[in-house]
């Protein structure tokens, strides 16, 4: 019998949860194969919650929808810390420093 590969499940690299109010804005990224996710969710105090996955290959991607939120303003540090955390896992990933 054959064995089977099985998938290596995603690996979580940097994360930040921010309560805004009524809301709480958590955003993780992970490492899923040849490729990085990041995931923003916004909760609202009635449990509703809102979740956008952006897949991408180049850190400048995640930049980009990170910035576009409308909260950035008030959670700009905790998006910096979590883009160093990318930033060291893509060199880790390509050998390479972002330019």
């Amino acid at each position: 019998m054959k064995r089977t590969d099985i998938p290596k499940p995603r690996k979580l690299l940097s994360e930040f949860s921010s309560p805004l109010g009524n809301e709480t804005l958590n955003v993780r990224i992970y490492r899923d194969r040849e490729t990085f996710l990041c995931e923003r969710r916004l909760v609202e105090r009635d449990g509703t919650s809102f979740t956008m996955v952006l897949p991408f290959t180049e850190p400048q991607a995640a930049r980009v929808f990170l910035s576009a939120d409308p909260y950035y303003s008030q959670v700009q540090r905790e998006v910096k810390q979590v883009l160093v955390r990318l930033d060291r896992a893509w060199y880790r990933v390509n050998g390479k420093a972002l330019t």
